[in-house]
C-alpha cells in the first residue's frame, strides 16, 4: 500500500523549540505516512526529509519586522509566502500540514486558496496571545488574531497542544480540535537519586517568560537563605533573556547550563530538590498562560521530580499539577507567600505512580491516535497506522 504523502511547514528549524520537539516526538511513530518537513531557518537542518525554504521573514531590525508584519497580516500578500506554497505543492502531497504561528498563518491561508484537499493545522501557541506578550508585535495582535481565526475556521482538521486551548477555540470561534501533545514512547521513570549535598538545587528548562516573576522567586530564595541558612542554586538549561537577567542580579544563586541534550538534562534534574515553572502575571499575557502548555513539562515528568508552578490562577500548568498532584502552586508575587510555597515543596512527597499516570495522560499513545484520526488513518494495537 502506498504511503500517504504529507507536507509539513513550520517557520522555524526542526532542530529548535518546544514545538519542534513535539513534532520530532510524533513523526517517527506515524506509520503509513511519509512526511516532508519544509521550514524557514538561517541554516539548514540535517533532519531527514526536510527542506529549508530560506531565512525567516519576521525578526531582524524593528523597522523591517514592522513592514513584514504589515505585508503578512494586514495586506496578506508576500512573494516569499507564495514561494513556500509553491515548493510544498511541488512535492505532490496528499495532505498539507502547517504550524499556525508567524509565517505559518499566511502559508496555511494561501494553501487553502490554492485549493488543497486537506489542510491540517497545529496550534502550539495562540497567535494573538503570543503577539500580545511581545513588545514588537503587540500592535499587530488584532490583525494576527483575525488571520489566525480565519485559518482555523477554514482548516479541514485542527490539533492544539493543550486541553485549555482546545476549549478556548471551541468556545470563542466554534472550531473543533483534538488535543495532541508530545509523545513519549515506552516511558520509564528514573530510579530515585541522591540530591546535591549542601545545596538545594532547583532546575529550570527552556524559556522563562518574564523577568519580574523570576526575580521575585529568587528574592524569596534569598530571604529563606538569610533566615534559615539554606543555600540555594537555580540551574537553567537553555537560553532565556529573563534567566540571563536573573543571573546578573543573583550571580551567587543562578547558573546557566546553556543548551544541553535532553537526556543529560533529565539526568541532571535528578539531583534537584524540585523543578520550577512560571508564567507572567501581566494581564496582557492571560491568553498565553491559559492556553500554552510548555514542552518543558514533559521533560519535568520524565525527571519525576516535584514541580513548583509560579503563576496566576487559571494557567494550563496549574491545571496539570492539580489533576495529578505533581507539586505546589504559588499564585502571588509576595515574598512571604513565595517563601511559604518553597518551604512546602521542600517537604512535598511526590508519588511516582502519579507521575506515571500523568505521562500516560499527556504524553501517551492517544496523541498518535488523535493525529492519525486527523489524517484519516486508523491505529492498530501496536501503535502503527493501518
Amino acid at each position: 500500500m502506498s504511503l500517504l504523502r504529507i507536507a509539513l511547514f513550520t517557520p522555524y528549524s526542526p532542530d529548535i523549540g518546544g514545538a519542534g520537539t513535539n513534532y520530532r516526538s510524533l513523526l517517527p511513530y506515524l506509520q503509513g505516512v511519509e512526511v516532508h518537513w519544509f521550514y524557514l531557518s538561517k541554516s539548514p537542518s540535517s533532519y531527514p526529509r526536510s527542506t529549508c525554504l530560506g531565512p525567516p521573514i519576521l525578526g531582524g531590525p524593528v523597522l523591517k519586522g514592522g513592514i513584514e508584519s504589515l505585508r503578512l497580516f494586514v495586506f496578506q500578500r508576500h512573494s516569499r509566502i507564495d514561494e513556500c506554497v509553491k515548493a510544498m505543492l511541488a512535492s505532490s502531497p496528499d495532505i498539507v500540514w502547517v504550524d499556525a504561528v508567524h509565517e505559518g498563518i499566511l502559508v496555511g491561508k494561501k494553501l487553502l486558496d490554492a485549493g488543497v484537499k486537506h489542510l491540517q493545522v497545529s496550534v502550539h501557541d495562540d497567535p494573538a496571545g503570543l503577539a500580545l506578550k511581545s513588545k514588537r508585535y503587540r500592535i499587530f495582535a488584532p490583525f494576527i488574531d483575525r488571520c489566525g481565526r480565519d485559518l482555523l475556521k477554514r482548516a479541514h482538521t485542527v490539533d492544539t497542544a493543550s486541553e485549555p486551548m482546545q476549549a478556548y477555540y471551541e468556545k470563542r470561534i466554534a472550531v473543533s480540535s483534538v488535543f495532541v501533545y508530545r509523545y513519549i514512547d515506552q516511558p520509564a521513570l528514573p530510579p530515585p537519586s541522591v540530591l546535591d549535598a549542601g545545596t538545594v538545587t532547583i532546575g529550570h528548562v527552556g524559556s522563562a517568560y518574564s523577568a519580574p516573576e523570576v526575580l521575585a522567586f529568587l528574592g524569596a530564595l534569598r530571604a529563606i537563605s538569610q533566615s534559615d541558612g539554606t543555600r540555594f542554586r537555580l540551574i537553567n538549561f537553555g537560553v532565556s533573556p529573563s534567566m540571563t537577567e536573573a543571573e546578573k542580579q543573583f550571580p551567587d544563586m543562578v547558573e546557566s547550563a546553556g543548551n544541553v541534550d535532553e537526556q543529560e538534562i533529565v539526568n541532571r534534574l535528578q539531583k534537584c530538590a524540585f523543578l520550577y515553572s512560571m508564567y507572567s502575571f501581566n494581564p496582557r499575557h492571560r491568553i498565553f498562560r491559559e492556553t500554552n502548555q510548555p514542552t518543558k513539562m514533559s521533560t519535568y515528568l520524565m525527571a519525576a521530580k516535584p514541580i513548583l508552578v509560579h503563576s496566576p490562577e487559571g494557567s494550563s500548568t496549574i491545571g496539570m499539577l492539580r489533576k495529578f498532584r505533581l507539586g505546589v502552586v504559588v499564585t502571588s508575587l509576595e515574598t512571604s507567600q513565595i517563601a511559604s510555597g518553597i518551604r512546602e515543596i521542600l517537604n512535598f512527597d511526590l508519588e511516582r505512580a502519579e507521575v506515571g499516570r500523568a505521562i500516560e495522560y499527556y504524553c501517551g499513545k492517544r496523541n498518535l491516535d488523535r493525529l492519525n484520526a486527523c489524517f484519516g488513518l486508523k491505529q492498530d494495537s501496536a501503535g502503527s497506522g493501518i
